[in-house]
């Protein structure tokens, strides 16, 4: 398991400190131990295998990146089917999962009803590929540094064989257990995504403004970020230097601001950039700019040519065109989409969790492809799915 110790890492980047810092016990620690100690008094569920499972790793830690509709950690598991062929190993969270303990047997083993959810495919690409959907068991969530960067355990996880089940075309498909198909059974195992000088780029985090840094957005959906040491004066618009980190353990650093990412992302040379959150009530973004992808303030019309449309209908209003992917205004933010399909899209507010959509109504996702075959779909919108 990978760097257990993030908090006195992520102070050590902030001090400029050169040396791999001393690793303390810390609450979560002494958590997931506990977890541990009672999965080893345990034995396997009649009828199932034991299996173990591996590192798993998220967003741009994955090669090519991939930030999911919502936090899914990818990984495999220790090989039980044909060495010859992978076995996948997945756990997927509601965006707004807190950490505490739960019992993976809410949901059934149905990957449509379940919000913290375990599965996997044994022998992928096989003509014996099989797929297994967890439907009871222990999951840890010890620590959350934002969405996508946690550490956690599962422990005493039975996953059952499973089959595709209904619906099969909505963003989340459901699964259903085989009866008498095949079982496996997952002791005890941990997952750590929480990456060196990580942090959440969303307003009111506890990362997102530490004194002289930026929390500099990774995704679209500004969940997922890394901090930057904002050591000079530039503000918005003014042309900056990055400098790379001195060492695996220190951040790199900026002549920005704090607050301010230093980032050619949007233009053709770097410059500093105030980095904000377009679902905020109060993005605070400076005055002439807006809050846009990647959680960064930048002119409309930087914006416009590159693909990204604006309309300026209201939240709930129908638009003047069929598909934008910015409506309303600063701090009520949303997308026209035509879901009618009468040619006119409706300003839907942006969301980012699914557990933020209400009762009939199911979570679209943005889609945004990334290079090497990733993508991004981050966040996106409720709809009434008519299930």
């Amino acid at each position: 398991m990978k760097g257990w110790g993030w908090g006195a890492m992520l102070v050590a980047g902030l001090v400029g400190c050169g040396q791999e810092p001393a690793q303390k016990p810390a609450p979560e620690q002494e958590e997931i131990k506990s977890v541990e100690a009672q999965a080893q008094l345990l034995q396997p569920p009649a009828g199932c295998t034991e299996i173990t499972m591996g590192e798993l790793a998220n967003g741009i830690e994955l090669t090519p990146t991939i930030y999911a509709q919502q936090p899914t950690y990818r990984g495999n598991f220790n090989s039980f089917g044909d060495p010859a062929f992978a076995d996948l190993a997945r756990i997927r969270l509601d965006l707004n999962t807190a950490p505490g303990l739960y019992d993976l047997s809410v949901g059934g083993g149905n990957l449509f009803t379940c919000e913290r959810c375990v599965y996997g495919y044994q022998d992928v690409g096989s003509p014996g590929e099989k797929f297994f959907v967890a439907d009871s068991g222990t999951l840890l969530l010890a620590v959350k540094l934002s969405p996508q960067q946690t550490i956690g355990a599962l422990a005493n996880v039975t996953l059952r064989e499973a089959a595709d089940a209904a619906p099969f075309n909505a963003p989340y498909f459901g699964s259903a257990v085989v009866p008498g198909g095949e079982c496996r059974w997952l002791r005890f195992a941990t997952w750590n995504t929480v990456r060196q000088g990580g942090c959440d780029p969303r307003q009111g985090s506890l990362t997102a403004n530490l004194p002289d840094t930026a929390c500099v957005p990774d995704d679209y959906a500004a969940t997922d970020g890394t901090l930057e040491r904002a050591l000079g004066t530039k503000v918005q618009g003014e042309a900056c230097t990055k400098t790379a980190a001195p060492s695996a353990y220190e951040l790199a650093s900026t002549d920005c601001e704090q607050g301010y990412a230093c980032t050619d992302l949007l233009s053709d040379d770097a410059q500093c950039l105030k980095t904000c959150d377009f679902m905020a009530a109060n993005p605070g973004c400076p005055s002439g700019t807006v809050c846009g992808v990647y959680g960064l303030c930048i002119e409309q019309s930087v914006l416009e040519p590159i693909g990204f449309a604006f309309d300026p209908a209201p939240i709930g209003q129908n638009c003047s065109v069929n598909f934008a992917e910015f409506c309303g205004a600063e701090g009520a933010r949303g997308v026209c989409v035509d879901l009618n399909r009468d040619g006119l899209g409706e300003c839907h507010p942006y969301r980012r969790a699914r557990s933020e959509c209400g009762a009939g109504e199911e979570l679209g996702y943005m889609s945004y492809p990334l290079s090497g075959g990733g993508f991004d779909r981050g966040y996106g919108f409720c709809y009434h799915d008519g299930l």
